[in-house]
C-alpha cells in the first residue's frame, strides 16, 4: 500500500469518528448537571423547585450539539477546500421542509428560553434536533463502502455493549450507579459528601442502563434486536455468529428488564412486516405470506375475544374505562361564595366561616341549597362525613395552612384543599402550593384512560392542543409547556401529584405539537420514502451478501422505530443515541448501498 493510499484511508476513517461517537459513546455519558428549570413562574410548578439536577440527558445533549457542529465543519471544509460535491436525493427535500418548520416553530415560539436550552427532565432543544438531521446527511455523504459500514458497527458496538452490560447487571440487581465508584464517577466532587442520598428510585431488577427512562429502551433495544438478528444471518465467521447470539440474548434481557410492553409489540410487528417482505420475494411465497396475514388477523380476533390472555392484551391496548365513568369526582368549580364539587352528577356545595377564636365552621349544601348534616368521623383529625347517601364517599376537614384557614375535602380518600381569599373568593391550593382558580382541562374522549398503560389519558389531553399547531408548532422541547399541566384529576387518579407529562408518549403527537402538522407530515414522508423504497429493493436484491443483510437489518430496525413511536415519545434521541443513529444510518447509508443493489438488478434485467 502506497503512502498516499494509506494517508487517504486514514483521512476517510477519521470521517467516521463523529458517527461512531454518536452511536456508541454519547449514550454512555452520565454525569451531574445542575440547572435552573425556570418553571416556578407557572402556577403548576412548585416555587421552591427551580434548581434541578440532571444526570442522564444534559451532558448527552451538549455532546450531540458539539458533534453536530464538528460535522458541519467537516462538510464545509471538504466542500470549500477540497471542492467535494455534496450527495443528494429527492427524499432530502422532505427533510429540508421538516428542518424549515423546526426553525420556524423555534423562531415563533413563546417558549424560546426552553427551545434553546432544553426542558425539565428532558434536554431536546432545537440544536439537538438539527444535530440529528446533520448526522443523517453526514452519514449519507461519508459512509460509502462496506468496510466503512463494518468499521462503524464494530467501534460503535463497543459503546453499545457497555450500555447493554450496565442494563444486564441492573436486571440482576447489581446496579453500577448504586455502587460507591459509580456514584463518585457521575457526581461532582462537591457532592461526594452526600452520596448516600443519591437514588434514582428504580425498582430492583429494572434495566434503565444509561438512558434512565425505561421507555427509551423500547427504542434502543427494540431496534438492536432485529438488527443483530440480521447481522447474524449475514455473518460469515463462526466467532462472529457466536458473539452476535450473545449480544442478542443480552439485548432481549435488557428489553425484558425495562418492563416496556410497547417495545415487545413494536419488535413483533416490525419482525412480522420484515418477514412478509422476505416472503414476497417469490411468487409462491407471496401466497404463503398472504395466507399468514389472513390467518394472523382471524387468529388475533378469536384469541382476543375467547381467551383470558387475549382479553388482557386487548384491554391493555384499547383500555377499559373513561375517567368520568370510573371516578366519582367529575368536576370542581371555585366560586366567590363556595366550592362546588360534582360527585356522580350530584353537586355538593362546600363553604366555611372562621370565628374569632380560630374555629372553622364548614357548611355543606346540595344542588337545591338544602343544608346537609355532618357527623364527626375522626376526632383526632376533626374529619366529618356528610349525612347524605349521595356523598357517602366524601369527608370534610377544617385545616390551617400556615396561618391561613381553609378546608380539605376528601373524595375517595384523595384530599382537595381550598382557601377563601378576600379578592378572588374560593381558590384551590394546588399540589405546587399555589392558590389558583380551578380550571377543568379540556380533553378528548377518543381513547380510554388506561389504553396502552394510561397513555390514553395523555393522548386525550394532547389532542385539543393540536388544532392551533397546524402550521407551526410550539418549538422543540416545549410539549411540557404546551400540554396543560394543571391536569389535577389526572395527577390524582393516574400518575400522582406534582408529576408532569414532559412527553406525549407518542412521537407523532409530540412532533405535531412542537413542529406543527406540516412539519410532521414532511418527516413522516421522509421515513415512508425510505420504507417503501426499501420494500421494493429487498424484494429483489441478492440476500447472500453480508451488506444486504446489514441493510435489511437497518430497515427492520427503522420499522420497529416507527411502530414503537406510536406509543413512545419525542426525539428521545438525546437519551438513546444509538437507535437515533441507527435510524439516521438506515435512512441514509442503507439507501446509498441498496441503490447499488437496485442498479445491479436493473442491469441484470436489461441483460
Amino acid at each position: 500500500m502506497s503512502k498516499n493510499v494509506y494517508a487517504n484511508k486514514k483521512k476517510t476513517n477519521a470521517l467516521l469518528i463523529p458517527i461512531i461517537l454518536m452511536m456508541g459513546f454519547v449514550p454512555l455519558i452520565v454525569h451531574m448537571f445542575e440547572y435552573d428549570a425556570n418553571l416556578s413562574q407557572f402556577d403548576w410548578f412548585p416555587a421552591s423547585s427551580g434548581l434541578q439536577t440532571d444526570f442522564f440527558f444534559a451532558w448527552k445533549m451538549i455532546a450531540i450539539v458539539i458533534l453536530g457542529v464538528v460535522m458541519i465543519g467537516i462538510m464545509l471544509y471538504r466542500y470549500l477546500k477540497k471542492k467535494e460535491q455534496f450527495q443528494f436525493e429527492n427524499s432530502f427535500y422532505m427533510l429540508f421542509v421538516y428542518a424549515m418548520f423546526v426553525a420556524m416553530s423555534a423562531l415563533f415560539s413563546s417558549y424560546k428560553y426552553w427551545v434553546v436550552r432544553g426542558t425539565y427532565e428532558l434536554f431536546e432543544p432545537v440544536w439537538a434536533v438539527f444535530a440529528y438531521m446533520i448526522l443523517c446527511y453526514y452519514v449519507y455523504n461519508y459512509v460509502q463502502e462496506e468496510k466503512q459500514v463494518n468499521k462503524v458497527l464494530l467501534w460503535a458496538g463497543v459503546g453499545m455493549a457497555m450500555v447493554t452490560l450496565i442494563g444486564i447487571f441492573q436486571y440482576f440487581g447489581k446496579d453500577f450507579f448504586k455502587t460507591g465508584f459509580g456514584k463518585h464517577l457521575i457526581t461532582n466532587t462537591s457532592f461526594w459528601g452526600n452520596l448516600d442520598s443519591l437514588n434514582f428510585n428504580m425498582a430492583e431488577g429494572t434495566s434503565y442502563t444509561t438512558l434512565y427512562n425505561p421507555n427509551f429502551l423500547s427504542f434502543y433495544f427494540g431496534m438492536l434486536i432485529p438488527l443483530l438478528a440480521c447481522l447474524f444471518i449475514g455473518a460469515k465467521k463462526v466467532w462472529q455468529r457466536a458473539a452476535l447470539v450473545v449480544a442478542e440474548i443480552l439485548c432481549i434481557i435488557c428489553l425484558k428488564g425495562s418492563g416496556s410492553d410497547s417495545g415487545w409489540m413494536a419488535v413483533a410487528a416490525g419482525a412480522a412486516i420484515a418477514v412478509l417482505v422476505l416472503l414476497s420475494r417469490g411468487k409462491k411465497l407471496r401466497y404463503v405470506g398472504g395466507a399468514l396475514v389472513v390467518a394472523g388477523i382471524i387468529g388475533s380476533i378469536v384469541i382476543a375475544n375467547t381467551t383470558s390472555f387475549g382479553e388482557r392484551i386487548k384491554n391493555t391496548i384499547t383500555g377499559t374505562y373513561h375517567m368520568e365513568d370510573q371516578y366519582s369526582l367529575n368536576d370542581i368549580a371555585t366560586n366567590d361564595e363556595d366550592v362546588v364539587l360534582k360527585i356522580w352528577d350530584n353537586a355538593l356545595s362546600v363553604s366555611y366561616d372562621s370565628a374569632e377564636d380560630g374555629t372553622i365552621q364548614i357548611l355543606c349544601k346540595d344542588s337545591d341549597g338544602n343544608p346537609l348534616g355532618q357527623t364527626l368521623a375522626d376526632e383526632g383529625t376533626q374529619t366529618y362525613s356528610i349525612d347524605d347517601e349521595r356523598f357517602a364517599n366524601v369527608q370534610v376537614q377544617p385545616v390551617m395552612f400556615d396561618q391561613t384557614a381553609g378546608i380539605s375535602v376528601y373524595v375517595d380518600g384523595i384530599s382537595w384543599n381550598f382557601v377563601k381569599t378576600d379578592d378572588d373568593g374560593y381558590e384551590f391550593l394546588n399540589p405546587a402550593g399555589k392558590l389558583v382558580k380551578y380550571e377543568k382541562v379540556k380533553q378528548s374522549n377518543l381513547f380510554k384512560e388506561d389504553a396502552m398503560s394510561f397513555r390514553g389519558h395523555i393522548w386525550n389531553t394532547t389532542i385539543p392542543v393540536l388544532g392551533k399547531h397546524v402550521f407551526v408548532g410550539s418549538g422543540a422541547n416545549t410539549y411540557l409547556l404546551e400540554r396543560p399541566q394543571n391536569d389535577y384529576f389526572g395527577q390524582a387518579y393516574i400518575y400522582g401529584f406534582n408529576n408532569y407529562d414532559v412527553k406525549a408518549h407518542c412521537w407523532y403527537l409530540q412532533q405535531w405539537v412542537e413542529t406543527g402538522l406540516f412539519g410532521t407530515l414532511a418527516l413522516i414522508g421522509f421515513l415512508l420514502w425510505y420504507i417503501i423504497r426499501s420494500v421494493r429493493i429487498y424484494r429483489r436484491v441478492d440476500l447472500h451478501e453480508h451488506l444486504s443483510w446489514v441493510g435489511f437489518g437497518l430497515f427492520a430496525a427503522v420499522l420497529v422505530y416507527v411502530i414503537a413511536a406510536v406509543a413512545n415519545d419525542s426525539w428521545s434521541w438525546h437519551g438513546s443515541q444509538p437507535y437515533a443513529c441507527d435510524k439516521g444510518k438506515s435512512v441514509c447509508k442503507s439507501r446509498r448501498y441498496t441503490d447499488n443493489k437496485e442498479r445491479q438488478c436493473r442491469g441484470a434485467a436489461e441483460e
